[in-house]
């Protein structure tokens, strides 16, 4: 499971890349011996630079790929499932991916927008995210693209929250996601991920997947919604 999902992931930093193109710098997305590779060279969004997909049986691929000229001296970082720890790479964090089975979803939110305004849905989702620069460049950019799929949650004719996913094959990714401050602890985030996973698995999507720092509210939810979280750990070349 945690292969599909890594693609599933893969499959929407993809279309993040694509949309990308007009901001500075260089984006890109692709495989190679199994490996899914990530480039971006804007220097704000180096954690975007990473190899995942990685077995026992393609980290010595891995370890070549991240090797290569195309990082432009600036490697990648490698995200290995738990458990595989090679000699000669250094530790650099945890990397958590949140797997939700599909089942038994049924719930839809009246209070929810899923054909918002473009702009109104920015507005909310990056005070929520509370970013700036090229990050923030770089999520209005993947939030316009109409493969996203978009919704509000309005409370007193007011959005105050902001969630996204797109769906890929039996999966679907949960991101980006994000309550401004005034709005937080209410409970609005969880609302619209339950919401949005209710229409998935009536699509008959299969699982759902997402990414969130370890300690963060966002992984807080995912875990209490019965998601299963694998902590990848994170390495970069010694």
């Amino acid at each position: 499971m945690l292969t599909e999902a890594e693609e599933v992931i893969h499959a929407r930093t993809a279309i993040a890349c694509e949309a990308a193109t007009g901001l500075p710098g260089t984006f890109s997305a692709w495989r190679e011996d199994g490996l899914l590779a990530v480039l971006a060279t804007a220097p704000e969004l180096r954690f975007l630079r990473t190899i995942s997909g990685v077995t026992e049986e393609n980290l010595p691929s891995a370890i070549r790929l991240a090797g290569a000229s195309c990082w432009d001296g600036d490697p990648p970082t490698l995200v290995l499932p738990a458990g595989l720890n090679p000699a000669g790479l250094v530790p650099d964090g945890v990397r958590p991916i949140a797997i939700l089975p599909l089942t038994g979803l049924a719930a839809s939110d009246a209070d929810v927008d899923d054909s918002p305004d473009i702009d109104v849905f920015l507005r909310v989702l990056l005070d929520g995210y509370e970013s700036g620069g090229v990050v923030t460049e770089f999520i209005a950019a993947e939030h316009r693209d109409p493969r996203i799929r978009r919704s509000l949650l309005v409370h007193d004719g007011v959005p105050i929250s902001a969630a996204a996913l797109s769906p890929h094959g039996e999966g679907v990714l949960l991101g980006g996601s994000a309550t401004p401050r005034a709005h937080r602890g209410k409970g609005a985030q969880a609302r619209l991920m339950a919401h949005g996973l209710a229409a998935a698995a009536r699509e008959g999507r299969r699982f759902a997947v997402a990414t969130a720092v370890e300690g963060s509210p966002s992984l807080s939810n995912l875990r209490r919604a019965g998601a299963q979280v694998h902590l990848r750990q994170a390495f970069r070349l010694g």
